[in-house]
């Protein structure tokens, strides 16, 4: 299973993320637990992205993503969610033309990211979704932070504690100790927790 946190900063945005991936067919009989998915991509100097859900098709679709040259030059995040849903859509139609639609696996990308400001430079942070139960149409995420997988507690920790003027650090901690109290107490989620963050000076990364 899944915990992705992703908040904004207010010129910065971090991704977060558990490290449970189940292997196996999920609607099958046997699936076994590993902690050792890498949920959280950078695709461009000021994007990063997660996969949730049936996570092996979705890391396939986000490597045909970046390695067929559809991202190639593409940065800020609302220009990459866009491609990115472009993409979906066109290979879901190649891919699945003969299977039943209650077959389709369920897979979604959390975007986030600096798009350019005002001033031109990449300092405004943006949050998309696209999920294929919606034909990856994007939804537009702007009160701060959002959470998918098992995310009650999750929601309930950061509803609580979240302010957007936090400080780079306070945030990375935030999430960083929201996805860790979460696997103490539910071991379909896993650690270590992995995080990228976004910055206009130092673009995207990973830090843990």
């Amino acid at each position: 299973m899944t915990l992705i946190i992703v908040a904004q900063g207010k010129n910065f945005v971090v991704v977060g993320a558990d490290s449970k991936g189940m292997l196996g067919d999920l609607r099958g009989p046997i699936v076994v637990g590993s902690n050792r998915y890498q949920k959280v991509t950078v695709v461009s100097e000021h994007v990063a992205i997660a996969v949730y859900g049936e996570a092996e098709f979705g890391e396939y679709l986000l490597h045909q993503f970046q390695t067929t040259g559809v991202s190639k030059g593409v940065d800020g995040s609302t220009e990459m969610m866009e491609k990115l849903s472009s993409f979906c859509r066109d290979k879901w139609k190649e891919w699945f033309k003969e299977v039943q639609p209650q077959r389709y696996p369920a897979i979604g990308f959390l975007i986030a990211g600096l798009d350019k400001g005002p001033n031109g430079q990449y300092d405004a942070p943006m949050i998309y979704s696209v999920e294929s139960a919606y034909s990856f149409v994007p939804a537009f995420h702007k009160h701060g932070f959002t959470c998918r997988g098992i995310i009650p507690l999750a929601t309930y920790i950061l509803t609580e504690e979240y302010q957007e003027d936090m400080s780079v650090d306070d945030l990375c901690s935030l999430i960083e100790s929201t996805i860790s109290r979460v696997a103490r107490t539910d071991p379909r989620i896993g650690l270590p927790v992995r995080i990228a963050l976004v910055t206009p000076v130092e673009g995207a990364r990973m830090i843990r």
